[in-house]
């Protein structure tokens, strides 16, 4: 899967709207849509499409610095779509397992479902053209995300016709066929950030079982209560070495090293839940970032009520 959480990028010079090969390596739109590309070292006016800050929220990766975002549904059936060649052509008869993370800007009033995942044996490119797609993803999650704090998994897996290269992220159904709610307002479009999508054989005779999945090997946290008023229990499925609690301005309010607290070498295990006071920490929203073991970082968002 080339670049799939949008770190490779050929230039800091981006600005809305920018998206495709001189700007996101190996990603295009495969529509006149304008998708966005985000990451720590733009240098864009009034820092539109910088990380965490940009103009649609404030928001860390799911991982890494980057990440895209698309306007998924507009009552005047406006879509935005992100498209990318795979590495090789899907087998045909073959189980493929898909996904990707979205979660909802900050700034966005309407959130909304229908998160597809479209293959394609050609490239897809219609000029002059921001309208709903008429293509039928071979997945396609029908919930609603409205967590604008932590990152969604979007995820399915179907049977490849064979000779599948063209991956289409996107809303590829109407305004009356999506689902949609107003969280504040009566702003008319729904924006996603998304990272880390993931394609993969489920059912291959080629495939290396030990490593099937980036989903199985990465780290996955869970955070409670959240909002949290005195502590917060973090638990992870890999090691946790570091536990930082980071506030909008990017200041280190809290920092827990259980490698050093331990011993040299032994990180916490996995099976610890891990207990952090924030009784002493402003009220607002904080980034939860946790390391593992092996030097992977995982941001959360927490409120301290």
């Amino acid at each position: 899967m080339p670049n799939p959480g949008f770190e490779i990028i050929d230039t800091c010079y981006l600005h809305q709207g920018a998206f495709g090969s001189a700007y996101v390596t190996f990603w295009d739109s495969p529509t006149w849509g304008s998708p966005d590309a985000f990451n720590i070292c733009s240098i864009s006016p009034i820092n539109a499409t910088g990380v965490p800050n940009n103009y649609f929220g404030f928001q860390y990766p799911h991982s890494g610095n980057g990440y895209a975002g698309a306007g998924f549904c507009n009552t005047h059936n406006y879509r935005e779509y992100i498209q990318v060649k795979l590495d090789s052509s899907l087998v045909a008869h073959q189980e493929y397992c898909a996904s990707y993370y979205v979660v909802s800007g900050n700034y966005t009033k309407m959130v909304s479902n229908n998160f597809g995942m479209y293959f394609s044996n050609i490239h897809t490119y219609i000029p002059s053209f921001n309208g709903v797609l008429s293509a039928t993803p071979q997945i396609n999650d029908t919930n609603i995300v409205s967590d604008t704090l932590n990152w969604t998994l979007i995820y399915g897996h179907f049977t490849a016709q064979g000779g599948e290269r063209y991956l289409i992220i996107g809303n590829f159904y109407s305004d009356s066929l999506t689902d949609t709610v107003h969280l504040n307002g009566t702003d008319n479009e729904s924006y996603y950030y998304i990272d880390d999508i993931n394609v993969h054989c489920c059912t291959c005779d080629s495939l290396n079982h030990e490593g099937i999945s980036e989903l199985t090997k990465e780290t996955e946290i869970t955070i409670s209560p959240n909002p949290a008023t005195t502590s917060i229990s973090i638990t992870a499925t890999n090691n946790i070495k570091e536990i930082k609690l980071i506030n909008l301005l990017g200041e280190e309010v809290i920092i827990t090293n259980y490698q050093l607290r331990i011993s040299p070498s032994t990180p916490l295990r996995v099976t610890d839940a891990v207990s952090v006071d924030v009784s002493s920490v402003s009220k607002g929203i904080y980034f939860v970032e946790v390391t593992d073991a092996k030097d992977n970082v995982i941001n959360r968002k927490v409120v301290v009520q």
